[in-house]
């Protein structure tokens, strides 16, 4: 290499080195004060994206054995809340067993009536207020098939847990029951008004939930879902005319029609109980008692749900066109469907949101007149109380049992959670956490090249003095 005062190359190759180990001890520096490997995605690109999607399923289980753990909570208020709903059983039975027996008179029993009612009545009230975050727990609310499309879920509550939302593995439900008295058997039933607003509000609330998103869908689906409101209207008023008529008197014959549409089958189903006289004269109604009344008022709820939804309209009851064409919830519906050029497939959506919504009503209406566990205000009846209670017994320790293995399912589910969680943390250290120790050698091994480069910088610049001793000589 020649002597040269125009370029420096020695001082300048130095400088290029100096600065390499300066950038590397730099690195060095930046990962051992951070404690990270990884500080930029120029560190590594492919280890840095592989990481972030790590350390997202890392907080996803984390939050994932949190959420089972206030799933665990709630069913420990559900769980402690039947268990004192234990106690008001145990004491009925204990009232039971003290009723059946002959050693009391009129007024003795109608105070041990009194208490098993207040029983009752303290098993509901608890069922009822019974919530975890404002969600009811043993009213029924949650039970039925799970829909979260709402800023309120309804039916069965959904755990999640994992890190996805398409298997099993990520999630599960919990399905609590109604365990209120009346659900269980016990105490005074409700009565045929508190059924039948709860019909009518029921079938709505079916149709809404099963055409959930019409309103707001196609012009075919808008008509559709307009439909539903009219149809609604003419259903509640049917169901609400059936008492109104049937105590006014001259309407024997026309629910009549809708008792004798059913099968044999079906009457013998809705008709458990009725009065032998089946269906009743306008005369044969009025002599009944109130008991007698409201059970052929609840057979012909359940008459007049089937026959007015019978698409086919094989029935012949046309008295004040009670059912006809026209007034046929399925075909009025389907005209209404088909009126709107539906797109394929959205009829037959509409008419299955509709026939569910029929057959949901329609078996709403449980045969209720076993006064087996109602009352124990005879001796008879409290004798028939005492098996009532014990199945009532046996259906709330299902659901106690249930919700006890689900329990024991959510810690083993929080415990792999956890085992996942540390080692997915273990695999996303190995990538992005910094070995301290063998950054603490690079770092060394930097520092004593950029040491020696900056030493050797000062000798490389003085170079070009020698040339100038040439030149001066």
């Amino acid at each position: 290499m020649s002597l040269v005062v125009n370029h420096n190359m020695m001082a300048a190759n130095v400088a290029r080195n100096l600065n390499a180990h300066y950038s590397n001890l730099s690195t060095s520096t930046q990962r051992l004060s951070t404690g990270m490997r990884i500080n930029s995605a120029a560190d590594d690109a492919a280890g840095l994206a592989i990481s972030e999607l790590q350390r997202a399923d890392i907080a996803a289980l984390q939050q994932g054995a949190r959420n089972a753990n206030d799933a665990i909570s709630l069913i420990q208020t559900a769980d402690g809340a039947m268990g004192v709903i234990d106690e008001k059983l145990i004491r009925m039975k204990e009232l039971a067993e003290q009723a059946a027996t002959g050693t009391y008179d009129s007024t003795q029993r109608l105070m041990i009536e009194s208490e098993y009612q207040q029983m009752a009545s303290e098993i509901t009230r608890i069922a009822n207020a019974t919530d975890f975050n404002g969600i009811k727990l043993l009213d029924g609310t949650l039970s039925g098939v799970h829909d979260g499309s709402e800023m309120t879920a309804t039916g069965a509550l959904k755990v999640h847990f994992g890190t996805g939302n398409d298997s099993a593995e990520d999630y599960y439900y919990i399905e609590i029951g109604d365990v209120t008295a009346q659900a269980l058997g016990l105490g005074n039933a409700s009565t045929y008004d508190e059924d039948r607003n709860r019909i009518i509000a029921e079938f709505k609330a079916n149709l809404e939930k099963n055409m959930k998103g019409w309103d707001r869908g196609t012009e075919a689906q808008k008509a559709a879902y307009d439909s539903i409101q009219g149809l609604v209207d003419e259903f509640a008023a049917k169901i609400n005319l059936i008492q109104t008529e049937m105590d006014a008197g001259g309407n024997a014959t026309k629910y009549a029609d809708a008792w004798n549409a059913l099968t044999q089958e079906q009457k013998q189903f809705y008709g458990k109980g009725l009065p032998a006289d089946m269906p009743p004269t306008d005369d044969q109604y009025a002599a009944m008692s109130q008991s007698d009344k409201e059970k052929v008022l609840y057979a012909y709820t359940r008459a007049t749900i089937d026959f007015w939804g019978d698409a086919d309209d094989d029935g012949d009851a046309t008295t004040d066109g009670f059912a006809n064409n026209a007034l046929d919830i399925t075909t009025t519906f389907d005209n209404n469907v088909a009126a709107a050029n539906p797109q394929p497939g959205e009829a037959e959506a509409a008419r299955a949101a509709v026939d569910e919504a029929l057959h949901s009503m329609s078996v709403a209406l449980e045969t209720k007149w076993d006064a087996a566990g109602r009352t124990v205000a005879t001796q008879e009846d409290a004798q028939l109380a005492l098996d009532a209670i014990n199945n009532a017994i046996i259906e709330k320790d299902k659901v106690r049992a249930h919700l006890g293995a689900l329990q024991n399912r959510l810690e083993n589910t929080i415990t792999n959670l956890n085992v996942q969680a540390e080692n997915l943390q273990a695999a996303e250290s190995r990538i992005r956490d910094v070995d301290v120790a063998t950054e603490m050698t690079e770092f060394t091994r930097q520092q004593v090249l950029t040491q020696t480069a900056v030493a050797m910088l000062s000798q490389a610049n003085s170079l070009p003095q020698m040339a100038m001793q040439l030149v001066g000589g």
